[in-house]
């Protein structure tokens, strides 16, 4: 009988769908005295630019973390100042701001000091995604506020080095993008040089842990906070790292940033949603090493690149990166770089291990859930799906120039007039670029497209084998295999998802299923799924359902050590903003879950997403495999290169019979 194997492959969501149509506690600190004046004697001003977005005004969750601010009685030597603006509604209680409520007609400035949050001054509403409007909170902070010690806090959605941070929905969404945050900073501070103006700059934020994020910073703080992953909407635990402020002002970025790092963690513990949370603290003086040593890396890469099959490369890369942790949630593509550099050291021999070295040094506190094991503190872009504006935006802003040359050859085939100016410095480089120019392999002409599946019999067990030889398995980053129902007529089919659950032998370019005629199902009921992670430890697989009315992917995790599964969160639909939500739900008894399944007709229009079935989650509610209902499957494999494209092959039946799969030729 087949059992689940851990073969690493991953292809892209639901694109699939489309081949077969064609630590701190929350007391009181201990150390503060009656006059309320902390130990440590050191002074701190906390600059908040808070964007509120949907975030505030569909959920609240800015007032909320304004709310935890204020259960904090701080001492006379913190201050917190708080710039708002980019919300559609308000919904801090009107009591907690005696000279008045704010509201969305204006940007307001807000002080916390001495235990009273007060209005300083209310200015002209304007794009918190203006670099001007940043400029100005940055120069009023400056003029109106000293300390020993600063540190500049960014809160709503963010994008990582694909995107930006602050996106304004009074504004049509308009965000700071990496090169205007860096215009900001140096517009108010220029080249600082050893004195930085801040001792960290966090980012209350999803995918903003980020090589590029973290180099643009370093010449303005000493550390950096930021969460490689999407952040849940509670975000930081304001009670928590700024009791321990309180607690002790004389704590360095690197104490305040295990606070932050380690209260967050604890939160998220306590509300069950830290299954795929990480929290990072970055030695940002420290982050120069790294920007070289991925810069070296990443011209190691373009010299092998150039020196053998560009394609093969890509591919091999690509079947590396599958394996690190990902993060993305349909928006901005990053990657954890040091599982991405640790799939893939055979490519990089010369300069992986300094890589590796130098982020280990500079990350120097960090928290993860259990199912982002493989996550290391910074991320770096990696296009998984070949976004050319998410690309572009990348290479303005790109902390190794190299790195972004590297993936521009790919997105390209060739090199801009920027990228040779850059490669030509480098002497070395220069000497090994061919003369004859670049050859990519055309994947397309290698007769993927509906190639044949093999059905193999072994002790009376039926596989589908795909035998694709070397050259074109060469090639491609992802091998899966897709599963529709079809109805008993055979006219119409319903797409059950994608597995991963195969036997690969990339070396000869041979692979063979092991579906064992099970499916994933939440308490019995049949889901559409796909693969988003596959580690050593876990997979994760990404569920499309309703969850109480409302769109929502569902992450379920499958544990390798004992062979079980575990739900963890939905997250809303982004309605094609391409901005990762900070919405997480979990799934609570009463709550009413509908599965999406997709349908194809015998028409030419296509197909469509329809509502299967609708039920209660109750307290214990599970995800888990459940043997198919007797009928005829369709089967294929779907074949990903190095470029993104999409293969699939021919389509071959499964018979279930009594929970048994048999592979049958439609022939």
């Amino acid at each position: 009988m087949k059992e689940k194997t851990r073969a690493r492959v991953l292809a892209p969501l639901l694109t699939a769908a489309l081949v077969l149509m064609g630590g701190c506690s929350d007391g009181v600190p201990a150390a503060v005295d009656a006059s309320g004046a902390a130990f440590g004697g050191e002074s701190w001003v906390i600059c908040w630019y808070l964007c509120g977005s949907d975030l505030e005004s569909d959920g609240g969750f800015a007032t909320e973390d304004m709310m935890e601010m204020l259960e904090v009685p701080l001492p006379d030597n913190i201050t917190v100042v708080i710039q708002t603006g980019g919300a559609l509604e308000w919904q801090l209680p009107w009591q907690y701001l005696p000279n008045g409520p704010i509201d969305s007609e204006a940007m307001y400035r807000l002080e916390y000091a001495e235990g009273e949050l007060s209005v300083v001054e209310a200015v002209e509403n304007a794009s918190m995604g203006d670099p001007d409007t940043l400029v100005d909170f940055l120069a009023f902070c400056e003029a109106n506020y000293s300390a020993d010690r600063k540190a500049l806090i960014f809160w709503d959605h963010g994008g990582g080095s694909g995107s930006g941070i602050c996106y304004d929905e009074l504004f049509d969404g308009d965000y700071l993008s990496l090169p205007e945050l860096w215009v900001s900073l140096d517009r108010v501070y220029g080249d600082p040089g050893e004195a930085k103006p801040f001792e960290l700059i966090g980012f209350d934020a999803c995918l903003m842990a980020t090589i590029d994020v973290a180099a643009l910073c370093a010449g303005y703080a000493d550390y950096m906070v930021a969460s490689q992953e999407t952040e849940p909407a509670l975000g930081w635990k304001y009670n928590g790292w700024l009791w321990a402020l309180a607690e002790n002002t004389g704590m360095d970025g690197a104490e305040l940033g295990r606070a932050i790092c380690d209260s967050y963690y604890q939160d998220c513990r306590e509300w069950g949603v830290e299954g795929k949370v990480t929290l990072s603290t970055i030695d940002l003086s420290r982050i120069g090493r790294v920007a070289l040593a991925l810069d070296a890396l990443s011209l190691e890469g373009l010299e092998t690149a150039l020196e053998g099959n560009p394609a093969a490369f890509f591919a091999d890369y690509g079947r590396g990166a599958t394996k690190a942790d990902y993060y993305s949630d349909g928006g901005p593509e990053m990657v954890d770089l040091v599982s991405l550099v640790s799939e893939n050291l055979h490519l990089f021999p010369e300069t992986a291990d300094e890589l590796l070295e130098s982020v280990a040094d500079s990350v120097v506190y960090q928290v993860t859930g259990p199912y982002r094991a493989n996550s290391n503190g910074i991320s770096a872009y990696f296009p998984y799906k070949m976004d050319a504006d998410q690309y572009y935006n990348f290479y303005s802003a790109a902390a190794a120039p190299a790195m972004s040359y590297l993936y521009e050859f790919l997105m390209e085939g060739e090199f801009s007039g920027e990228a040779r100016e850059y490669l030509t410095a480098v002497h070395e480089f220069e000497a090994s670029l061919p003369e004859d120019g670049y050859a990519f392999a055309d994947v397309s002409a290698q007769g993927l497209e509906d190639h044949r599946v093999d059905i193999i019999e072994e002790d009376g067990v039926t596989y589908a084998q795909l035998d694709i030889g070397p050259e074109a398995a060469g090639s491609l980053k992802s091998v899966t295999f897709m599963l529709a129902a079809y109805s008993e007529d055979g006219e119409t089919a319903v797409i059950l998802g994608e597995e991963y659950d195969l036997v690969v032998d990339w070396e000869n370019g041979v692979f063979t299923d092991n579906f064992r005629g099970v499916w994933g199902a939440i308490d019995g009921h049949l889901v559409m799924m796909t693969v988003s992670s596959v580690t050593e430890d876990y997979i994760l697989y990404d569920v499309p359902i309703l969850l109480n009315g409302e769109l929502c992917s569902l992450s379920a995790a499958y544990l390798f050590e004992d062979g079980s599964y575990r739900l963890l969160t939905a997250t809303p639909d982004d309605g094609g903003t391409g901005v990762a939500s900070k919405q997480q739900y979990l799934l609570t008894p009463g709550d009413q879950v509908t599965t999406l399944l997709y349908y194809l007709g015998d028409s030419d229009d296509g197909g469509q997403f329809y509502e299967d079935e609708t039920f209660t989650i109750t307290a214990d509610s599970s995800f888990g495999e459940t043997t198919l209902p007797d009928g005829i499957y369709g089967f294929l494999y779907l074949m990903t290169d190095y470029k993104n494209n999409s293969y699939s092959s021919e389509v071959i039946g499964v018979g279930i019979e009594d929970g048994f799969p048999v592979m049958l030729s439609l022939d």
